[in-house]
């Protein structure tokens, strides 16, 4: 495709008309896959992109495909130039669609630690999408989050810096594949620092310096750009230092350029609108959208540029210039994804793709190896088939202790319950959801297995709910009003299933709409603990949190605790094979966990100065190190770490380690490798993560892992923002958590060239 001569043929609404999109309902009946009547007074200049046909609506892989098919003709036959469309949709946690594959969330993802799974998880969604037509995935999140109350923090893989970003750049790899036409565009989100707001409130002011949005919270994106050429860019919602990032040159334009980025961004849902009218930056929609698009935002979420972009360009106020780089950019986009050669897919093929049991092996994969046990006192686990158990707990027997607020029931939860009572053209008018023919909202979770499903088929289980819901929404005064029977108290071993609901909005703990001023389970899980504990039984805590939470009680009074996040389509599965020992343990925490609330932000890699106390090294009611130190997690069985080779010289960092299970139960274990700075032009982090590698041992079984990190990679961005290396003083260690470190050495490293 020639984009040039496309581009001068385009008239000035035809090229915003690209910029910006319609809710495709309003000109496509979701039902008949037909165009409206109307549709020439809705699309007078063809349209950029549209969003989330599987996603806001209840439609099956291949009415999705068939959907995209019919927007995609009637684009490219009906109007002028025949420009396809873009069709964003969310791909956190897996595609967002009904019947799709459900993957783990991210922070199961970061809990593996193996970036192998990444790709596995991100080449499997770009298939799904790609089979049903859409091809544009607003994934994956790579923020560093390190504020316990932020709802969204279940959308990222971890803390760290690293290993976000090694998560990040496979499964940007795993979307995009080696050639963009056959895969699905990846767009990082939230650029940058989304997960560190005042308050932990989503779009809360956040305050940073230059140097640690360089050396920290934007480092995920710039080697994204580099070593995967990510395709675009999401702009975050807050405030930095007072100016919304939607409108920031200085990171829109100046930092993405300095990285080398040369993609498409985007600005977040209604992200411009915002500009305005919440964060009061200016004084009109008309202003926010140049200030934006000034900035270097080419693409709306939002409808700022459809109203008010001819006309602010016709004003002068924004150029030509920057308008055509705009379109120059989704253009070069739409003919990278293959578009203008081929924009339809065949239906035929969906069935085989969406769901297929090599996906759903994947999700298995993530979902088992990202289980975290955090105690085992006893040996209390692994469960011998003989023993009874006692099932409690709301999560028990739900299918909620899968979903992330990026799954698709969750996602779609508070829509479909808006417009159960609508009549269509309401429906058309204004609500996000669409039904086609499902009226019954169970209907739209997925097929999958409860955890009382999957244990009955192993153990003798007696399962109780005990309580109606993971929090009292409705401040039920009879909400623990319940009964431990005779029955249940005749079980062997007791496992409470308790965590929280996730979504967005309606009736959930967590989520992109609901931040918390706790950071503990529900009060009333937390009774159910203490009272299954008091009936004198082993106690197995099976937690299915979103988002990390602090377990100081529970640790105290369960003999055993499995960490397991929001699992997915097999987690049910997993958690059983880890339970009953089939599986080892493998997850390490991708967090810091505190003993309390005041301990945070309390992320490893702080400055040694977040780390102490001065004179005490303590607070008054406690010391300050965490619950759980980030990179732990135990197992089955045991392994011995020899560091063979740990060294520093003028080239970088060599080490050589041998693991040996030395337990009885085949296992994996993670080696870590931290690096520590001292003495530049800037102070550093406490420890780093440089590099880890997952280990899989049977009984008695070594091997070796080697990790090679060239001088090139311990660069930074010193005092005046210069990307170089300065005489320091180098310390590398090798453990197997941030705290269980087993060897480290020191070395000086001489004035080094900038990059």
């Amino acid at each position: 495709m020639d984009i040039e001569r496309l581009l001068k043929e385009m008239t000035l609404e035809e090229k915003v008309c690209q910029l910006t999109s319609v809710p495709f309902k309003k000109a496509f009946d979701f039902k008949t896959f037909k165009v409206r009547e109307n549709v020439k007074e809705i699309l007078p200049h063809s349209l950029g992109h549209v969003g989330r046909i599987a996603g806001s609506t209840d439609l099956l892989p291949r009415e999705v495909a068939k959907m995209t098919n019919e927007i995609q003709r009637y684009l490219v036959e009906n109007t002028r130039l025949g420009i396809p469309v873009l069709i964003a949709t969310e791909a956190t946690g897996g595609y967002l669609g009904r019947n799709t594959t459900l993957f783990p969330g991210n922070l199961n993802v970061g809990a593996c630690f193996d970036e192998k799974l990444a790709f596995a998880m991100g080449d499997a969604v770009s298939k799904e999408m790609r089979a049903m037509g859409e091809n544009w995935a607003l994934a994956p999140v790579v923020d560093i989050v390190r504020e316990f109350r932020y709802g969204r923090y279940e959308e990222s893989f971890s803390e760290d810096t690293y290993l976000v970003t090694r998560n990040g750049v496979n499964y940007v790899k795993g979307l995009q594949s080696d050639d963009l036409s056959q895969g699905v565009a990846a767009c990082l989100k939230h650029y940058v620092a989304q997960g560190i707001s005042d308050g932990g409130r989503n779009t809360g002011p956040v305050h940073l310096s230059d140097n640690e949005i360089l050396n920290e919270y934007s480092v995920p994106f710039q080697v994204c750009i580099k070593e995967a050429n990510v395709a675009t860019i999401m702009a975050a919602y807050h405030e930095i230092s007072g100016i919304p990032c939607h409108v920031s040159k200085k990171l829109l334009t100046d930092y993405l350029q300095r990285f080398g980025f040369e993609g498409l961004v985007v600005s977040d849902g209604s992200g411009i609108s915002l500009v305005h009218n919440y964060q009061e930056f200016c004084d009109s929609y008309e202003k926010a959208g140049t200030l934006a698009i000034n900035a270097g935002i080419d693409v709306e979420l939002d409808s700022v540029f459809a109203n008010h972009l001819v006309d602010e360009v016709k004003k002068g106020h924004v150029s030509e210039e920057r308008l055509n780089q705009a379109v120059r950019r989704v253009l070069k986009l739409k003919n990278d994804l293959g578009l203008f050669e081929n924009p339809y897919v065949d239906i035929d093929k969906v069935d085989e793709i969406v769901a297929c049991a090599k996906h759903l092996d994947i999700a298995y994969q993530i979902a088992v190896n990202s289980i975290i046990m955090l105690e085992n006192k006893n040996n209390t686990l692994p469960i011998k088939a003989d023993k009874k158990i006692g099932l409690v707990g709301y999560l028990s027997n739900h299918k909620d202790f899968a979903y992330g607020d990026y799954s698709y029931p969750t996602h779609v939860k508070e829509q479909i319950f808006e417009c159960q009572d609508m009549k269509e053209d309401e429906i058309v008018a204004r609500c996000m959801f669409t039904q086609a023919h499902t009226n019954s909202y169970d209907e739209l979770y997925h097929d999958i297995q409860t955890i009382y499903d999957e244990l009955k088929m192993h153990y003798t289980v007696v399962q109780r709910d005990l309580l109606p819901q993971t929090y009292n929404y409705d401040n039920d005064k009879n909400f623990e009003n319940y009964t431990i029977d005779d029955e249940l108290k005749s079980c062997d071993v007791f496992m409470v299933v308790i965590g929280e609901t996730t979504g967005m909005g309606y009736q959930n703990e967590t989520g992109e709409s609901t931040d918390r001023v706790t950071i503990t389970l529900s009060k009333e899980q937390r009774n159910l603990v203490r009272n299954i504990h008091a009936l004198g039984k082993p106690v197995v805590l099976v937690l299915s949190n979103a988002k990390p939470v602090e377990l100081s009680v529970e640790s105290e009074l369960c003999d055993a605790m499995l960490e397991c996040f929001k699992l997915g389509h097999k987690g049910a599965k997993a958690r059983c094979d880890i339970i009953s020992g089939k599986v080892s343990p493998s997850g390490k925490l991708p967090v810091s966990i505190p003993k309390h609330q005041g301990q945070c932000p309390i992320y490893y890699s702080q400055r040694i100065t977040g780390k102490k106390q001065f004179w005490k090294e303590s607070y008054l009611e406690m010391d300050l190190s965490p619950l759980y130190e980030f990179g732990y997690g135990l197992s089955y069985t045991t392994f011995d770490i020899d560091v063979k080779t740990l060294s520093i010289g003028d080239d970088g960092i060599t080490a050589r380690i041998d693991v040996t299970n030395t337990g009885n139960f085949a296992g994996a274990e993670v080696i870590q490798l931290y690096i520590k700075k001292r003495y530049g032009s800037i102070s550093f982090p406490d420890k780093e993560l440089k590099r880890f590698e997952k280990v899989f041992l049977n009984i008695g079984e070594t091997k070796t892992v080697s990790f090679n990190i060239g001088l090139g990679e311990l660069y930074y961005y010193n005092s005046e923002n210069e990307y170089c290396m300065e005489d320091i003083c180098l310390e590398a260690m090798v453990g197997t958590s941030s705290k269980n470190i087993v060897k480290r050495v020191t070395s000086k490293i001489e004035s080094a060239e900038r990059a």
